[in-house]
């Protein structure tokens, strides 16, 4: 079962990694997009196109919302209790935050996903991918942080 639970845990590890890689390079590709051909990596990042994003987005934000989900009930039996027996009830607290986060962030998913049509205004994309990846990040860090404190 740990061996379950830790491969789990390492391919929602992987997917996390991937959707911040996703929604972060759709993010600086909106907000300092490339006015022409560009030479430096960091130029290179606002060169791509941010609506070829979206479907990779929205399938890897629920794949790790999903395999979330399985690792739910471990850490809910197991490391929650030892958060508390170990008086660290912050990290507990982080975690719920981190929850109610992902449920925003998969209830936007369909807002997200229809701001990207043609028609869409650039501000209400902007402010949709934003949130998505501040949403993104937090998880991300909070998850790090959490794991941390308990360790596999």
């Amino acid at each position: 079962m740990d061996f379950l639970r830790i491969a789990l845990l390492v391919c929602h590890g992987i997917v996390a990694v991937l959707l911040i890689g996703a929604v972060t390079h759709q993010a600086i590709a909106l907000w300092l997009p490339a006015k022409r051909p560009s030479h430096g990596w960091w130029q290179a990042l606002g060169a791509v196109h941010p609506e070829r994003y979206v479907r990779a987005v929205v399938v890897l934000y629920v794949t790790t919302v999903l395999l979330g989900m399985l690792l739910y009930p471990s850490f809910s039996i197991d490391v929650r209790a030892a958060f508390l027996d170990a008086h660290r009830p912050w990290a507990t607290g982080l975690f719920e935050v981190k929850e109610h986060a992902a449920a925003v962030g998969l209830a936007l998913l369909p807002a997200y996903a229809a701001v990207w049509t043609p028609n869409a205004s650039s501000a209400s994309r902007r402010a949709f991918t934003t949130l998505l990846t501040v949403i993104t990040w937090w998880n991300f860090l909070v998850g790090h942080v959490v794991n941390n404190v308990h360790g596999l």
